[in-house]
């Protein structure tokens, strides 16, 4: 029961650290040039949803790694 808390717990780190780096890789595309400049804030919305939708993804291949190389010791 521990280990699951404990899975967890380094689960979201991982998906919240990959949410904001994702954020501040995508804050470098310059964005602006297509949005029109009425829609401040549904820009800001859709690089909000965008950093989470890669940060997501990022993180779930990274806990995916993390839980296969761990499986690798059942292989010895």
């Amino acid at each position: 029961m521990r280990q699951l808390g404990i899975h967890a717990i380094i689960s979201l780190v991982i998906y919240f650290v990959c949410i904001a780096l994702a954020f501040q890789a995508i804050k470098a595309v310059r964005i602006e040039k297509i949005i029109r400049t009425s829609r401040v804030f549904e820009a800001q919305v859709f690089l909000i949803f965008t950093a989470i939708a890669l940060g997501y993804t990022v993180g779930q291949f990274l806990i995916a790694l993390i839980d296969t190389s761990l499986q690798l010791s059942n292989l010895f």
